[in-house]
């Protein structure tokens, strides 16, 4: 385990390879799991924000999920913030679909140039997951099977999970940071 900074950044984050495959998972990550995915706090004004301009992106069972709570964020049994999910099929309310696969509606938004962020912190970053221990931030790498194509692709191209998530790790703790973890591996 590395420390950077106050984040504990763990070895597979380091040794493990990582590359998403959405040609061949088609976005699993969004119709899978039994909870949203985490909503930081400070995001939460982000959501409701720009909700109006990525809605029209989600699918009409996302948008009746959002409406009917009245926010498009839940807070699930541990008080956390999450996003909701649709009830028929389990979904991220957030999610579309296009060309048979599902993507984020954030997502869409933010790659149209309508919206300043490209997606939820939580998901831009995954395989991590992060959580808080003590006074550090502990980076842990998250295995789902449903990634398991995103691990042999990563395998094959030798591409560790931290470069692979260079732009989110830089988003989430800012570039001095990231270069502080290159320099620490450097030596």
């Amino acid at each position: 385990m590395l420390i950077v900074g106050d984040v504990l950044v763990s070895d597979e984050l380091i040794e493990k390879c990582f590359c998403c495959d959405l040609a061949v998972c088609k976005g699993a990550c969004c119709i899978e799991g039994d909870a949203g995915a985490p909503v930081k706090p400070e995001e939460v004004s982000d959501l409701s924000e720009h909700y109006p301009i990525f809605k029209k992106y989600m699918t009409e069972e996302g948008i009746s999920v959002v409406e009917t709570a009245g926010d498009p964020f839940v807070f699930n049994g541990a008080g956390e913030f999450e996003t909701p999910l649709v009830p028929s099929n389990k979904a991220c309310a957030f999610v579309c679909y296009e060309n048979g696969m599902a993507m984020c509606a954030i997502e869409k938004a933010f790659l149209k140039g309508e919206i300043p962020f490209r997606k939820l912190i939580s998901c831009e970053l995954y395989p991590i997951r992060a959580s808080r221990v003590g006074k550090y931030i502990a980076l842990n790498y998250h295995h789902w099977d449903i990634c398991r194509c995103a691990r042999t692709k990563g395998d094959e191209l030798k591409l560790p999970a931290y470069q692979f998530l260079k732009a989110p790790l830089i988003r989430a703790f800012g570039e001095d940071w990231y270069e502080e973890l290159l320099s620490l591996l450097a030596h």
